[in-house]
Order: C-alpha cells, then structure tokens, then sequence
C-alpha cells in the first residue's frame, strides 16, 4: 500500500471514529501457528496392487512427503522484459505451482485458486486448432478451471481490452467455441482488465495466504460472533474480542474463502472498504 492509500484509509477512519495511534504498541512478536506443512503435504502410502508384500501386520498406514507440484504448462512463458512479469504462484489447496506470464494472469490465478467452486487450476494447458481464413493454427489458452460441483471445463483468454482486435482474440475464442472443444473444455471465454483487477486480485492473494494457515478454533469463534450481526459490520467491531489481531485477520480472510463472511465491496481491497455481512444462507 502507498503512503497516499494509507494517509486516505486514515482519514477514513478518523471519519468513522477509529483512531489506529491510540492502539497500544505490542510487546513482543506474535507468529501464526501454521496448521500443516506450508511448502508440501503428507499423504497415505498407496501400495502396488501387484506388490507380493504383506502389509497388514503394519500398526499404521505410512505417510510420505509430497513436495509443492511444479508448474505443468505446455509452453514455459518468455523471458522476462521492461514491460511484463513472469513467475509462478502456489495453490495451497492444491499445493501446485500455477505459472503466469502477466500481471493479468497473475491475477486470475490468484483470482482463480482463491475460489471454492473450483477444484482444478491447469496454466497453459495443450494447444487446440483453430480455423482460420488462410487455414489451420493451433492456439493455447492461458487457463482450464474445473468446478467442483458440476465438473464442467472452462478455458479462458486473458488479455487487455485493447490488445483484442490487434491478436483477433474474439475470432479465435469464437471457433474455438464452435469446433475445437470436444474433449477439451466445455466453454471458453475472454477476461480483460474490467475483471482482472488488482484489488479482486490483492484480496484473492491474502485468502490464498491464509489457506496456508487456517485454525479450526479460531476460524469457528470468528463464525459463531459473526453470526450475531445483521447487515454490514466493520472489521474492527468484528475482530475486538480477539487478543491477537493476526489470528482474527487470518480467520476473517478463510471465512470469505467459505462465503460465511461476504465483503460489502467486492470490487475494492478489503483494507480499503473493512465492511463484511455474514451470510445467514450458508
């Protein structure tokens, strides 16, 4: 955040009556505890249903360390230059690198991994044919989600509004719809900058941060307070029972990860606009 933000959001909460100078200083420095294992995952030993070997005599099932998944594109991005980012990002659900090739991308797959409607994140996957006026190209798609519920595959194009008509990306999504989905994807759609935002993709980062660290107990006082309150509350009237800022912090970002806490701002950074409801219908 930029010292002009942060002198705005101070103002802001001047107006409301919150002054955050009068906070007392803390004594010492408070870590959050992480719940599991923050670069891997452990999991059951699977055996060989071929294997001769006996096991059953074992007290437990044995567990192996699986370390984060690397990135699995068909084509790795480019170098690096002035004008474009490159890198990868961790899926803590998954425990999967998702690799980027844009400050766009980026954000859509935080965008992306941040959701829980959807189970699977895929960058760069195959390229599909598209037929064009002077014959056949093969065109690759920067992201396949899955959702969980229906399992339905959607493809999306990123790129800004006015680079479209210079790459012919509408005609290119539109045969792919019409002749180059089968088996691939069941849609494919284009995402500019009107939806990739930096402030969807700055909240969708500090879920994902906190997935890496959620705390049963903390996450369920945070729910059962928040449940009390009808319409919009301030963070700071929700978070004042807790001795540790952090952890209610943590907790209110895994709760808008579940939608029981629904920010009133959606199309804004949550430190920006700290109002939330909770949803009475989850």
């Amino acid at each position: 955040m930029t010292r002009i933000r942060q002198a705005i959001r101070y103002m802001k909460e001047l107006e409301s009556g919150f002054d955050r100078t009068l906070l007392p200083l803390p004594s010492e420095t408070v870590f959050l505890k992480p719940a599991g294992p923050l670069s891997g995952r452990y999991v059951p030993f699977e055996s060989d249903p071929h294997d001769e070997e006996d096991y059953s005599g074992l007290v437990s099932i044995p567990w192996l360390w699986q370390p984060t998944i690397e990135a699995t594109p068909s084509r790795w991005y480019p170098a690096r230059t002035k004008g474009h980012s490159r890198g990868t990002i961790t899926n803590p659900k998954t425990r999967k690198a998702i690799s980027y090739s844009s400050t766009y991308e980026m954000n859509l797959a935080y965008m992306l991994c941040a959701s829980r409607h959807i189970s699977l994140v895929e960058d760069q996957p195959s390229a599909v044919p598209v037929q064009c006026a002077d014959g056949e190209k093969r065109h690759t798609i920067d992201y396949r989600t899955t959702m969980y519920a229906s399992s339905t595959r959607i493809v999306t194009a990123v790129r800004p509004s006015w680079l479209l008509e210079k790459d012919n990306l509408p005609e290119t999504v539109a045969s792919i719809n019409l002749g180059s989905l089968d088996g691939f994807a069941d849609e494919a759609t284009i995402l500019t900058e009107e939806e990739i935002t930096d402030e969807r993709g700055w909240n969708a980062k500090s879920v994902l941060r906190a997935l890496k660290s959620p705390v049963a107990d903390d996450n369920e006082r945070l729910r059962d307070y928040a449940s009390k309150f009808q319409g919009t509350v301030s963070l700071t009237t929700l978070t004042a029972g807790f001795e540790d800022r952090a952890a209610a912090e943590n907790a209110v970002w895994c709760l808008i990860h579940d939608e029981v806490l629904v920010p009133a701002r959606t199309d804004l950074r949550l430190i920006d606009a700290p109002f939330v409801r909770f949803n009475h219908n989850h």
